[in-house]
């Protein structure tokens, strides 16, 4: 691979990246105590809210990325006694999809995105 893919790449990595956040911080300004009521009994939603609260626009992005990562693994939360089940199955299918593939994408991309460097300085 040559400087100038591995360039491209990095570069094709980061704007994924700026995008997916985009979309999550578009989300959490507009949408997120409708996303919150829809959790309302989800030990790790309420306490989310009360511990970033005063955080602002950043506070808000950190809740949705937590709620998105309970959409994605809601069994694993629900062990621990941290979600209700019944709610998540509730959750409306399009917003967990939207919630679902962009936290999925921004963390996968910034993943890649940081390991690129090590890749290609191995390959040499």
């Amino acid at each position: 691979m040559t400087n100038f893919e591995a360039n491209m790449l990095a570069l094709f990595f980061f704007v994924l990246s700026v995008v997916a956040f985009s979309v999550l911080v578009y989300i959490s300004t507009r949408h997120i105590d409708r996303i919150e009521s829809l959790l309302s009994k989800s030990q790790f939603v309420s306490g989310n809210r009360v511990v970033y609260s005063r955080a602002g626009l950043l506070g808000k992005v950190m809740r949705i990325c937590t709620i998105s990562t309970l959409l994605m693994i809601p069994r694993t939360f629900a062990k621990r006694g941290l979600a209700d089940l019944q709610q998540v199955k509730e959750f409306p299918f399009q917003l967990r999809r939207v919630l679902v593939i962009t936290w999925g994408v921004a963390v996968t991309s910034l993943v890649a995105f940081g390991s690129l460097d090590f890749l290609v300085g191995n390959s040499n």
